[in-house]
């Protein structure tokens, strides 16, 4: 059983993994182009958002076990979902079809981004878990505690979002 400190994890191949995962699914399925942002554009982004904004977590165990976290704008998981369920761009989800959406979002990246790692090894994916935060709150401030494996910011559709993997 591979550790999450092992050096394959730490290669830049779970770096280029999680960008090809997150334009595959981007791309692929929700129509969606996906552009890489330093931390300066990021940070500008971020604070341009006037919605509030959306954690989702997905923890998953296997061969090693952590959890994909993904941070994105409101405006753009309503995005995401109407592009996901074919509905008409002027449409807005209801919450609880804005939650389902981007929780299928993570846990179609997390999905790809374990399957480029190594499509050889089991993982269990749990249901994914949504949460509004609150009005103000901005990814660029916040304190990350555990462990990051990979840390990925990238623009959709001109809005920003943060993919975290962590290690448990």
């Amino acid at each position: 059983m591979s550790s999450a400190k092992s050096p394959a994890l730490m290669s830049s191949d779970l770096h280029d993994a999680l960008q090809r995962a997150l334009i595959e699914v981007s791309e692929n399925a929700f129509f969606v182009f996906v552009e890489p942002a330093n931390a300066t554009q990021f940070a500008a982004a971020a604070d341009q958002v006037t919605t509030a904004w959306l954690k989702v977590s997905v923890t998953f165990a296997g061969a090693f076990s952590g959890s994909v976290e993904i941070a994105l704008p409101e405006t753009l998981g309503g995005w995401l979902v109407t592009s996901l369920l074919g509905m008409d761009t002027q449409q807005t989800p209801a919450e609880s079809q804005m939650f389902d959406g981007v929780g299928e979002f993570a846990n179609m990246v997390c999905g790809a981004w374990l399957s480029k790692l190594s499509n050889k090894a089991m993982f269990e994916l749990r249901v994914p878990a949504v949460t509004r935060m609150s009005q103000g709150w901005n990814p660029v401030a916040e304190t990350r505690g555990r462990e990051e494996l990979a840390c990925r910011m990238v623009m959709l559709n001109d809005l920003p979002m943060r993919v975290l993997i962590r290690s448990n």
